[in-house]
């Protein structure tokens, strides 16, 4: 062990080898860059961010019930640990903020990329449910990815005790519930430890049922729905559920097992085929077929409440009732705003198709693009926010024994305090859609064409009461 200083606590250090089982989307200093980076390509910085988050997650919960004290407390916490701008704790007013170095040292070495993937994202492939963000349409190449089995070392150093314990757990937490880069939430940029690590055992568990993970992390409390109180807009893992796949969707093949998980978020949102297992009379299904390469139609409720407030063009005068006679809103979907998909984060885009099975435009036009948003009240103004994480990870858990299971992770976490779901069309609000987020899953006069949002009062019951149904997954 070392110290910075003769008076300063003894430091700690560990080092992993890690690699990723899935594709790197983004994580360099340029968003959506049309050139991968050839040097600093697994970036300090980045790293940095993804293991505040998850030391957040799993520590925020101490902080949480006592309000703005509490996230002042928790800010503090994290700056010393980790850096940042601020004052000390027992500061007096007028004092100025400084820099707080980071008792965490993170270095990123032996990097060793295995190749870009700079083809077209085809649409109809399982991986882009998660990678459509890096397509940019027919003509131009489409943001180039990493590919799975980029390897390198983390080495991490922190102050012996409490600090060295709570970045080793961040970091645990970062494998087996993270991924490096965008879309995270969606299983990409996921890392493992090399299967030859000679402690895997106090990084990884040995399945992915809650008591195996719960001891990796002490007596840090894990999925404990039953302890979550006081909703807030910080993501915990203290009341987060989790879903898993069990021991028969174990493989080898971390990035097989990541679209197992990913397809169960797609089946859910759009899947036209009644689980095999399930009872198709009892969960419906979230699309009707379609014909060929052309998606059916959506047996959610966004669509139909759309056609009643949206305008077909931005020259159009009239708002409401934009939509050719074939695809006319359903009864069962009422004038009631609700918007059930905004759980999974936002803002979401709606893109209608225009064009007829048989040739020429629908007429009267479907609406333009529409975007669900969410915006808050400031005075007497409402302010549009830019976006919402989404609380679900859908991704490939990796396990001690060189396997990976599918796992489904919904984060504790409240909707955002007076924030309100919106549709805007051509940069603006229309009143007459905003709800709250607490009724924007369901209206009361709706009856939902997709079973499955009848039987439960939020989205997160809803997705977790399907996979149970349709014998996809099991809680943890």
């Amino acid at each position: 062990m070392r110290r910075r200083s003769a008076s300063a606590p003894r430091l700690e250090s560990f080092t992993l080898a890690l690699k990723t089982v899935t594709p790197i989307l983004g994580g360099g200093p340029v968003a959506r860059s049309p050139e991968l980076p050839s040097v600093d390509i697994i970036r300090v910085p980045t790293v940095r961010g993804h293991l505040r988050f998850w030391w957040r997650a799993l520590y925020g919960h101490a902080y949480v019930a006592r309000g703005a004290a509490g996230a002042e407390e928790l800010a503090r916490r994290e700056r010393e640990l980790w850096g940042g701008m601020g004052r000390a704790g027992n500061a007096a007013d007028g004092v100025a903020a400084r820099a707080w170095r980071s008792q965490v040292e993170v270095r990123v070495t032996d990097v060793q990329p295995a190749g870009a993937d700079t083809g077209k994202i085809d649409l109809g492939a399982p991986p882009a449910y998660a990678l459509w963000p890096a397509r940019n349409g027919k003509e131009a190449a489409d943001v180039p990815r990493w590919k799975p089995g980029l390897r390198f070392n983390l080495e991490v150093t922190a102050p012996e005790g409490d600090a060295i314990a709570q970045v080793r757990n961040a970091v645990r937490a970062w494998i087996l519930f993270g991924g490096y880069g965008s879309r995270g939430r969606r299983g990409c940029g996921s890392v493992c430890l090399e299967p030859s690590a000679p402690d895997i055992a106090q990084w990884l568990p040995a399945s992915a049922d809650r008591a195996s993970l719960r001891r990796l992390f002490g007596d840090v409390p894990l999925f404990a729905p039953e302890l979550a109180e006081h909703p807030c807009d910080l993501p915990l893992l203290r009341g987060a559920r989790l879903f898993h796949g069990g021991a028969s969707t174990r493989q080898r093949d971390g990035e097989k097992a990541w679209l197992a998980a990913l397809s169960w978020l797609r089946d859910f949102r759009q899947g036209t085929q009644p689980a095999s297992s399930g009872d198709a009379d009892l969960l419906g299904v979230a699309r009707r077929p379609g014909e060929g390469k052309r998606a059916g139609r959506s047996n959610w409720p966004e669509a139909d409440k759309i056609r009643r407030f949206a305008r077909a063009s931005r020259q159009s005068r009239r708002a409401g009732n934009a939509y050719p006679e074939v695809h006319a809103p359903r009864s069962q979907h009422s004038a009631t705003p609700a918007w059930p998909r905004a759980g999974f984060g936002l803002p979401i885009v709606f893109h209608f198709q225009q064009k007829r099975r048989e040739g020429g435009d629908y007429q009267p036009k479907e609406p333009d693009d529409v975007l669900l948003q969410w915006e808050r009240q400031v005075g007497t103004r409402w302010e549009q926010m830019d976006r919402l994480a989404s609380p679900l990870i859908v991704k490939a858990l990796p396990l001690a024994d060189g396997r990976f299971e599918p796992i489904a992770l919904w984060l504790e976490r409240g909707t955002p305090s007076g924030g309100h779901v919106v549709m805007t069309q051509f940069k603006e609000a229309d009143p007459r859609t905003r709800v709250p987020f607490a009724r924007a899953f369901r209206a009361q006069d709706d009856q939902p064409l997709f079973k499955s949002l009848q039987r439960a009062d939020n989205l997160r019951d809803a997705f977790f009461m399907w996979l149970k149904e349709t014998r996809k997954a099991q809680e943890a």
